[in-house]
């Protein structure tokens, strides 16, 4: 009998997401530039920015309430993106943590935030002890549930800021800024195929993504009296540029080719922002 020939799939090394990992030479062969964010997470993203707009003008409860949603939909998807080898037990982790994150944000400050990340912080590693001796990935696996409490802690931090007028003007530019953003998503795919030289395609699509970004944050901007048209353009500048590389540095993760990658990268893409925009209304109040 003939020998089988080997089957690549089954040798190449397996992600976190159970999908065989592309071999070195296949990687090498997909340019970044070339490697589109899917239509299904430009409507998340749309989503999830729009939804941050909208309830920052609606008031803080509505935002708190909003931020929680976003907060448990990155507990579900990001484990896979990061590559935990338990993503399950990683998502029960991040959506415990979230709960006591966000609702941290009741006191209108940011005094128990620190608590609320650290109590995500105990529940990852006690999250491991219930794992066989050899706890392979373990490294990997605490750094991905470490990430996704960083999202969800600097996407609860907007939500503090909008405790003010001028915050919450802050938080509905930066969601503008950052719908507006994913222009340079839309049109990654023509600029990959008109600019053959990586870096020059990178630094097209990052143009576009703060130009995009500044129009859309000046143009929401023009509704709030609390913030000037030149504190909005920075605000959406900043806001879009860091969501957008965001989901640049990530299209190429195995789990992006799945529903729940691609909505966890998403939706982080929205709530990592929220750092730059307590930031900024801080500076603004």
């Amino acid at each position: 009998m003939a020998p089988v020939p080997d089957d690549d799939a089954a040798t190449a090394p397996v992600g976190a997401t159970g999908l065989p990992r592309a071999r070195a030479g296949s990687v090498g062969s997909v340019p970044p530039s070339a490697a589109v964010v899917r239509w299904l997470g430009v409507g998340v993203t749309l989503v999830a920015a729009v939804a941050l707009l909208l309830a920052a003008t609606w008031g803080y409860a509505a935002l708190l309430g909003v931020t929680l949603v976003l907060a448990l939909l990155v507990a579900w998807g990001w484990p896979p993106v990061a590559e935990s080898r338990t993503p399950d037990a990683t998502s029960v982790v991040l959506a415990l943590s979230a709960v006591a994150i966000v609702l941290s944000a009741l006191r209108e400050d940011l005094e128990w935030l620190a608590a609320g990340v650290a109590f995500g912080i105990l529940l990852s590693f006690c999250s491991q002890l219930i794992r066989p001796p050899q706890r392979e990935g373990l490294v990997l696996t605490l750094l991905a549930s470490f990430g996704g409490l960083v999202v969800i802690a600097s996407g609860t931090s907007a939500v503090v800021a909008a405790s003010s007028s001028t915050g919450a003007a802050v938080a509905a530019i930066g969601g503008a800024g950052v719908a507006a953003a994913l222009v340079a998503d839309l049109v990654a795919g023509v600029v990959a195929r008109s600019v053959h030289d990586e870096r020059a395609a990178g630094g097209v699509l990052a143009a576009v993504a703060l130009v995009a970004a500044v129009a859309g944050a000046v143009l929401v901007g023009t509704r709030f009296d609390e913030v000037g048209v030149g504190a909005a353009a920075l605000v959406g500048a900043v806001a879009g540029l860091v969501s957008w590389a965001l989901r640049r540095v990530l299209v190429l993760q195995p789990a992006m080719s799945t529903l729940r990658g691609q909505v966890g990268a998403s939706v982080a893409s929205v709530l990592v922002v929220g750092a730059v925009l307590h930031t900024a209304a801080t500076l603004l109040s």
